[in-house]
């Protein structure tokens, strides 16, 4: 089973890395020019593309409550798999900008269904000592995706005729993920009878709602998103070469998946809170390098070198702190009884934002982008290390009691409630009547004996 589920996370993130990934501008260059409707590349269009694939997530993750309560986790894993296969075979088919931004928003609906079963899987099967190194796998599986597809792009990115083959990767990826879903095993059908009882609108899960909106911008307010999506702009004029685009996403992905390897044992050995202010503060580090690029007083050369340097530590900063520390939370830290609605809801910002830096990073200047992520950046730190406890190497029961508010009467009652389990018991053997001979066995605590 564990071998199953570590091999889901790898081809999910796979998918999910390569489904990103496919859609640069140079390849909606090369799809243009093989569309069989004519239309201009213009900077709105070119954000409505890369934003499809993420609503479709933003929309599935409001879908994933009733569905995954209702149908399970492996039934619900092999539907929208199937549904990612599908859709993702018709992105190929070269109709129009229009037709491939709606298939690339039903993937994004399938790959979010993916992208949140997988994790709780991982987190209900697995042991708690694995559960961080899990988590370094799926982030390193999605930043192999995305170096996997900047490689192939820059070999085809001189044949328009060859736009279809960088959309083979998540083909591929998703299809192995399906056949594996059907070898799954499904949850106790009572994880999903408790989350449809229990309210998450209680004052007991306030802190729950803090973590979760704190977690839902781990990954969308660092901006490392547009900036591997849009590298083939960032560096257009980085090396002297016509293909300094592809050059430039090549290195920085590639940067992002050695980072990713690199981050395994350190996510395994350090904990959670502790790397999450590293590479914060890291992160902020290289957004002052990117707003000096962009300064008059920087000639070319130095503002290209900056960017490339900037991109780099980024990186390494993302890779080794909110990259799989952003799965590893959301699947471990909140309670069993609204496990999956928190878990949706975290989904749900986190595409929801991404939807929003990814749609302007095109239409306003670096240095007005990188203002937006600085903020969103020291107000997701400072609610983070404020209320979320350290997870590391605890079970998933106990992580649920540090996320609980409880009143001071419910805290004395369960404390009173677990001093009583463990008294000492005594049994002995006393006739049930004087005229029987059966013996009944009575249990007596210590105190009563």
């Amino acid at each position: 089973m564990n071998g199953l589920l570590i091999s889901a996370y790898i081809f999910c993130g796979l998918s999910r890395g390569s489904l990103v990934a496919s859609i640069s501008t140079v390849i909606m260059a090369m799809y243009k020019q093989k569309s069989w409707t004519s239309f201009t590349l213009t900077k709105p269009i070119i954000s409505l593309i890369s934003i499809s694939v993420l609503t479709g997530s933003a929309f599935g993750a409001f879908l994933a409550t009733p569905i995954i309560a209702r149908f399970g986790r492996k039934n619900t894993l092999i539907f929208f798999g199937f549904m990612q296969v599908l859709a993702e075979c018709l992105t190929i088919i070269p109709v129009g900008w229009i037709f491939l931004s709606v298939f690339r928003l039903i993937s994004g609906i399938a790959s979010n269904f993916t992208l949140s079963i997988v994790p709780m899987l991982c987190a209900e099967f697995l042991e708690p000592k694995i559960r961080g190194v899990i988590g370094s796998v799926l982030n390193t599986a999605i930043s192999t995706g995305i170096v996997l597809t900047n490689v192939v792009q820059y070999f085809i990115c001189v044949n328009n005729n060859l736009y279809w083959v960088i959309m083979i990767l998540p083909v591929a990826s998703s299809a192995l993920t399906l056949v594996i879903a059907f070898k799954l095993k499904e949850t106790s059908q009572m994880v999903g009878k408790i989350e449809n009882i229990e309210s998450i609108f209680k004052i007991k899960y306030i802190k729950c709602f803090a973590v979760a909106w704190g977690i839902g911008f781990m990954i969308s307010g660092t901006g490392i998103n547009p900036v591997l999506q849009y590298s083939t702009i960032i560096f257009k004029n980085s090396f002297n070469s016509t293909r300094s685009s592809s050059i430039g996403s090549i290195i920085s992905s590639g940067i992002n998946m050695i980072s990713a390897f690199i981050a395994i044992p350190i996510v395994r050995n350090f904990k959670r809170k502790t790397l999450l202010a590293c590479g914060y503060s890291l992160m902020l580090v290289t957004y002052i390098m990117y707003i000096v690029s962009q300064t008059q007083h920087v000639s070319t050369d130095q503002s290209n070198d900056l960017v490339i340097v900037a991109t780099c530590i980024l990186s390494l900063a993302y890779s080794s702190s909110s990259g799989p520390l952003f799965y590893i939370l959301n699947s471990e830290v909140f309670p069993l009884v609204i496990k999956t609605k928190m878990m949706v809801i975290v989904m749900f910002i986190s595409w929801t934002t991404l939807i929003a830096i990814t749609f302007i990073f095109p239409l306003i200047s670096l240095t007005n982008n990188v203002i937006i992520y600085i903020c969103l950046v020291v107000m997701m730190l400072v609610v983070l290390m404020t209320f979320l406890p350290e997870t590391m190497g605890k079970t998933l029961q106990e992580n649920s009691k540090l996320m609980i508010i409880q009143r001071k009467q419910e805290r004395e009652e369960e404390q009173n409630t677990e001093e009583q389990s463990q008294e000492p018991r005594i049994e002995m053997a006393v006739p049930i009547n004087n005229d029987a001979p059966i013996i009944e066995t009575v249990q007596f605590d210590q105190e009563q004996k």
